[in-house]
């Protein structure tokens, strides 16, 4: 993985955005890493399936709805 210093991100955004394009970008800090960009094809490849996903209620599959509903009943 590329890897730029946050100044670097600043001052050259268009070539960092371009790398970006490719694969996924750490942006760096003081040497660490603090930030990864990524184009949203391969985010939405990546964590379409992620079980720690939130959603909107109005959105929510009947199977969370049934747990949260539970959940709620037992503080009762």
């Amino acid at each position: 993985m590329k890897s730029f210093a946050s100044t670097e991100f600043k001052q050259h955004l268009g070539d960092v955005l371009a790398a970006a394009e490719r694969e996924p970008i750490a942006i760096t800090r003081h040497r660490k890493t603090r930030y990864v960009l990524m184009d949203i094809e391969t985010y939405e490849r990546r964590f379409r399936n992620n079980p720690r996903r939130s959603y909107a209620i109005e959105e929510m599959p009947p199977e969370h709805l049934a747990l949260l509903e539970e959940a709620l009943a037992d503080l009762k």
